[in-house]
């Protein structure tokens, strides 16, 4: 049995929101993540609460950093949050820099695809980080692009973790490919969270 991570992505506007799924969903996920618009809305005080409630998390900060990657990672840290997200789109500085300042603080880097090619993803894989994620926006899941087709070409050696509108059916499929899962939608849109994660989890569990 290979015992993958779920993440659990709080994908919400409001803090309030986020905390009610995180609470309902936490017995079943592995790292709780502030997600990008929360992050946006209401800042690094969301992290700051998602530790404070569910200390024996790992608290991800998808921060998506593009620029200044020493100082982001400095800023998630000290927000609490024991994984922070920089883009691969972002200059090589910037992506070398958080992946360092991450190791300095003891912070998990990942490194997310989205909207970049697999030549560099392979780039990004010497780089050494963490993690890196397969990543397909909503926007690109609208057009029909499927992240379990992509996760075919990530051909890398760093550890791999993918999101892109997974559920209980796809998840198993992502877990027998090598990557951990992330999921939002399938979760916090359900009228029960703590059942759908439970059944996601159940299902990861299968491989």
């Amino acid at each position: 049995m290979i015992m993958a991570k779920l993440q659990l992505a709080l994908d919400f506007s409001d803090l309030g929101s986020a905390l009610a799924v995180a609470k309902k969903a936490a017995p079943y996920v592995d790292w709780i993540e502030a997600g990008t618009p929360l992050i946006k809305s209401v800042g690094l005080h969301s992290v700051r609460e998602l530790k404070k409630r569910f200390p024996k998390h790992k608290i991800v900060a998808d921060m998506k950093t593009m620029d200044t990657g020493v100082f982001e990672v400095s800023l998630a840290a000290q927000a609490g949050a024991d994984v922070a997200t920089v883009c691969a789109a972002a200059d090589n500085a910037t992506i070398k820099g958080a992946i360092d300042e991450g190791r300095k603080r003891g912070v998990v880097v990942v490194v997310d695809t989205i909207n970049t090619p697999p030549s560099r993803w392979k780039e990004i894989d010497s780089f050494k980080p963490d993690y890196i994620c397969l990543h397909v926006g909503i926007d690109q899941q609208r057009k029909g692009i499927d992240p379990l087709e992509l996760l075919k070409k990530l051909d890398v050696k760093s550890k791999k973790i993918v999101a892109g509108g997974l559920d209980a059916k796809s998840a198993p499929l992502a877990i027998k490919a090598g990557a951990d899962v992330i999921v939002g939608g399938a979760i916090t849109k359900s009228s029960d969270p703590a059942r759908a994660a439970k059944e996601i989890k159940e299902a990861m569990e299968q491989f």
